[in-house]
């Protein structure tokens, strides 16, 4: 039998290192080539719906998830101005039950740390800026700007907005700004005082919104 193809990953955000453990698991020859010289806690919230939830299960990590991320019992929306409802969307064990996998919202940081847990350290390789790609009919040559090097049979570009492998493989481009601008923040709950809030909710103004939800089940950040 032939031996399995061996495969870089560029980056090791989140789908980084959801397919590299993927892969891991699987049996693949797999290397996570990461720029920053270490991991952060860094980041606000993330909302992760029953069809997510299905590959961390994959993982093994979901009752690791449920532990550290909150568990809404709906998602509602209101007005801006006067709080009215607008609708309420169900959600906790109800849409748990209808979907067969929990909706739960939760801190980034903490599903980035998660995943990292199924990928071996050996498999990451930190501090590696990728500088240039080039392949022949066998392989691919990765060359970073430590002025290392490294070789695979297939490469994984997950490496975000700022693609070096995008920019060589189909030519530099800029963003195209919407006029839309997303702000997000973490706030501690002690710091609002006794107010109490919705599990999730979505305020609606006539040109903007805001998006409030608790991040973990001792509801002591939002």
């Amino acid at each position: 039998m032939a031996a399995k193809p061996k495969i870089a990953v560029l980056g090791a955000g989140m789908g980084g290192l959801a397919i590299a453990a993927l892969l891991d698991r699987a049996g693949w020859a797999v290397t996570v080539y990461e720029q920053a010289k270490a991991f952060a806690r860094v980041g606000a919230g993330i909302q992760m719906s029953p069809n997510a939830l299905r590959v961390l299960r994959a993982l093994d990590l979901e009752a690791h998830i449920r532990s550290v991320a909150f568990q809404p019992r709906y998602w509602r929306n209101r007005t801006w101005d006067t709080g009215n409802m607008q609708n309420e969307l169900t959600l906790g064990a109800e849409a748990e039950e209808r979907h067969g996998a929990p909706y739960l919202l939760g801190h980034r940081a903490d599903l980035h740390a998660a995943l990292l847990s199924r990928v071996p350290a050996e498999r990451i390789a930190l501090n590696k800026k990728l500088a240039d790609l080039s392949q022949n009919e066998t392989s691919v040559t990765l060359t970073f700007t430590d002025g290392g090097s490294a070789s695979a049979d297939i490469v994984i570009a997950t490496d975000g907005l700022h693609s070096r492998a995008r920019e060589i493989l189909f030519g530099a481009g800029e963003p195209r700004f919407t006029g839309n601008v997303a702000y997000r923040a973490v706030f501690p709950t002690a710091r609002l005082g006794g107010l109490t809030l919705d599990d999730n909710c979505k305020w609606w103004g006539p040109d903007r919104h805001i998006v409030i939800y608790y991040l973990n089940p001792r509801q002591d950040e939002l």
